[in-house]
């Protein structure tokens, strides 16, 4: 079985996925007894969720099916489960699937979960598991909405990417009073209306639509709705950490998980402690260290008060809370800009590749936790392999452009092959 780190399994569908599904489905058989399993609304989701759920019972155990949902709902409903497992490729093109595992306590399962899988076999016949069914939408709603404050007088514009939010969060929001206009809020999983990943290259139209239509904010899921990010009334592009900086002085969260990637923005409001890339990272140090609040600058956001999940529905309820009391605009008014720079170089020869970086950074007192971050007081570069394909990952930060161009170039300059 091939992990994609903290992602747990995403490739291409084809044999080589198949063929994971059924090894995982035998491996949770063989020390979990209660599992539930959902899908988002890929083309493919339901033929991998079928042979998990057919294996997992041929191996012994109870399967929960919660249907077609976003992942946090999933995660939610495994609550009173022993593992919970969410086909999904989250944000990846429509070709890709996958397969992610998930803890009682809203975790993610850990790279050391991952790799500590055992084999399992399928059981005698009058030993075979059954299938249940659950309403996890109803159930995840509710302990939201029990949570949420009242939305009445806000004007919004949503976008679920064609995702599976589509099916709760356009309904908790206007349950709640809100007065939603919906773009790619029809799930399908070819993504028609723009790639499923909440950049800002791809939300044109709903910063169109929320300068258009006069609205207080946009929001915008990816395609499993693990991922939110927003747009101010005035269309300015809230990336991941900006609404975590948001987040962290409105609720006066004082330590924070954040990974090594992360803005020094963060540093300015709250006490930070990084990890590697990823959610499960992320919320395995926040299990670990008790911190109140953690996320990534991809738009995942973990409440520990909540669920060890990224749950992109109850961070938009919550932001949406925000936004009905305040002008999101004059709350970022103040955040200093910082310019970020992302690069990465396709290499041939890994060995060589990571010589090349020693002897770069070798110069320097580099953080080597998950690649290598430096801190330059003013910037902060950071140089990590990809965990999905043969690239390295650049990112550098500063609040000067032309510095951080600078750095940019000169390691460029000094890594490529």
């Amino acid at each position: 079985m091939r992990y994609t780190g903290s992602s747990g399994i995403r490739e291409k569908w084809g044999e080589d996925l198949i063929e994971s599904a059924k090894q995982v489905a035998l491996s949770l058989a063989s020390r979990y007894n209660r599992i539930a399993i959902a899908s988002d609304f890929r083309e493919t989701s339901d033929s991998l969720c079928s042979i998990m759920s057919g294996y997992i019972m041929a191996g012994g155990s109870e399967v929960y099916f919660a249907g077609k949902v976003p992942t946090p709902t999933l995660a939610y409903a495994g609550k009173d489960m022993d593992a919970a497992v969410m086909i999904t490729a989250s944000h990846n093109p429509a070709e890709y699937n996958g397969i992610k595992l998930w803890n009682p306590d809203g975790s993610a399962f850990s790279e050391e979960q991952m790799e500590d899988m055992a084999e399992g076999s399928i059981v005698e016949w009058n030993k075979a598991g059954s299938l249940h069914y659950v309403d996890a939408i109803s159930m995840h709603s509710d302990a939201i909405m029990k949570r949420a404050r009242s939305l009445d007088g806000l004007k919004m514009v949503l976008d679920c990417s064609n995702g599976a939010g589509s099916v709760i969060t356009p309904h908790i929001l206007t349950s709640l009073g809100a007065s939603v206009t919906t773009i790619n809020c029809h799930p399908d999983g070819r993504f028609p209306g723009h790639p499923s990943e909440p950049s800002e290259a791809n939300l044109d139209f709903l910063k169109k639509m929320v300068l258009g239509e006069g609205a207080d904010i946009g929001m915008a899921h990816d395609g499993d709705a693990d991922r939110f990010i927003a747009i101010t009334s005035s269309g300015r592009y809230l990336n991941g950490d900006e609404i975590m900086a948001l987040f962290i002085r409105y609720y006066g969260f004082k330590r924070v998980v954040a990974p090594v990637n992360s803005s020094m923005l963060l540093d300015r409001y709250a006490h930070v402690k990084r990890s590697k890339v990823g959610d499960a990272n992320v919320s395995q140090l926040l299990k670990e260290t008790g911190y109140e609040f953690g996320g990534e600058q991809s738009g995942t956001q973990i409440f520990s008060d909540w669920r060890y999940t990224p749950d992109a529905i109850y961070a938009a309820v919550m932001f949406a809370g925000i936004a009905v009391e305040n002008d999101i605009d004059d709350m970022v008014s103040d955040f200093p800009k910082y310019h970020t720079l992302r690069e990465g170089i396709v290499y041939s020869d890994r060995k060589q590749m990571e010589k090349r970086i020693e002897r770069f950074v070798a110069n320097y007192d580099a953080e080597t936790m998950d690649g290598w971050r430096v801190d330059l007081g003013d910037a902060w570069f950071l140089i990590r392999f990809s965990g999905t394909e043969p690239k390295v990952r650049i990112s550098v930060e500063s609040e000067d452009e032309r510095r951080a161009r600078e750095i940019m170039d000169m390691i460029l300059k000094e890594v490529k092959e």
